[in-house]
């Protein structure tokens, strides 16, 4: 029997940075499920290990001739794990992504999800966005990849 849902409460999304590899430039996103936390929704170290795991992924996907090279990752800290999901775009429209999770006990160790999810309703507010971004500013006559990487949600509670 499937959990009754909970009332909705905002979560606090912000941008991070955006990074740059040999292969992909890289929209950060990270999400806090407290509401309410007044520090950095990650740590330094978790950060590191979340550049790491985004940079083994998107190394996968260097020699795939339709990948544009850009791309958006959701870093967060949830319930019952830290959720790392890595989404990059093919061949004009198509967002392809990896979803990891990490332990809370040890957030910096992520490994791959399995299961058949695809992101949870705090994390659809960036997808939600990125699309909206990638349709603004790539799916045009004259294709504008800076204009995408700077088309960033604005930080918030969503």
């Amino acid at each position: 029997m499937p959990l009754p849902p909970e009332p909705y409460a905002p979560r606090h999304i912000a941008h991070l940075d955006t990074w740059h590899s040999e292969s992909h430039a890289t929209k950060i996103y990270t999400i806090h499920c407290d509401s309410d936390n007044a520090g950095p929704i990650l740590s330094d170290s978790v950060i590191a290990s979340v550049r790491v795991a985004v940079d083994a992924v998107l190394a996968e996907q260097a020699a795939d001739p339709r990948s544009h090279g850009l791309g958006f990752c959701i870093a967060h800290v949830g319930e019952e794990a830290v959720w790392l999901l890595v989404d990059w775009w093919i061949s004009g429209g198509i967002v392809c992504q990896r979803m990891l999770s990490a332990p809370l006990a040890d957030p910096g160790r992520f490994m791959p999800v399995m299961a058949p999810a695809l992101a949870c309703v705090w994390e659809l507010v960036v997808t939600a966005h990125e699309r909206d971004a990638w349709v603004r500013h790539m799916l045009t006559a004259r294709p504008d990849a800076q204009a995408y990487l700077d088309d960033i949600l604005a930080a918030g509670r969503y």
